[in-house]
């Protein structure tokens, strides 16, 4: 049993309930018994490793953060304004936003492949998760493993059979009928200036 001065089932309802989500559908998310998030909510148990891992994918957050109500470190970018219409740009102080960093992976472009897209130089920002329903990223700029262990940088489309895909790029043939193991979207890119000294290798 968990020690009472402990809140990690305070923050995990209050999680929960910021998500709008029943016990039962949370349980449901994260393969639990639909009985099984009360407990952790009343600190009657903690939730095993592996179980508070799928607990702080489900609910937007950190393991760090489920168990010892600290936030990892996170980048912070300041928000000074909005693009409105005609993109005209209005300076306003909005705060600052988080980068959800923990998932993302950065893959350093060093060929014009992808120009105009992504140009040598830039850091490509591909999600750390590979994405289940690969048919999802059709028409979407990904980061894929054909079956073969090699990594694209391309652009997914509906191959001539449902198991397979196209891949295009705008500086090389694009690649039909692919057999691909993952795929993981990229979700932007940056200029390589943006990364602190010795913070992008």
């Amino acid at each position: 049993m968990i020690g009472h001065g402990t809140s990690l089932g305070r923050r995990l309802r209050a999680l929960r309930l910021a998500k709008g989500l029943r016990q039962a559908e949370l349980a449901r998310l994260v393969g639990r018994h639909q009985t099984a998030i009360g407990p952790y909510e009343r600190d009657e148990y903690a939730p095993p490793p592996d179980i508070v891992e799928r607990l702080a994918r489900a609910l937007d957050t950190s393991p760090e953060y489920l168990l010892f109500g600290r936030h990892p470190r996170r980048s912070l970018i300041p928000l000074v304004g909005r693009i409105g219409p005609g993109g005209l740009a209005e300076p306003a102080e909005l705060g600052t936003l988080a980068l959800k960093d923990d998932r993302l992976l950065g893959w350093r472009v060093e060929d014009d492949t992808m120009l105009p897209a992504y140009r040598p130089g830039q850091v490509a920002l591909v999600l750390a998760a590979a994405e289940v329903r690969l048919e999802a990223l059709a028409g979407r700029d990904v980061l894929v493993e054909l079956a073969d262990g090699r990594r694209l940088l391309r652009r997914l489309l509906p191959g001539a059979r449902p198991e397979l895909f196209d891949l295009a790029a705008w500086n090389a043939p694009t690649l039909v009928g692919a057999s691909l193991a993952s795929a993981r979207r990229v979700v932007g890119a940056v200029a390589g200036e943006a990364f602190a000294e010795g913070g992008s290798d």
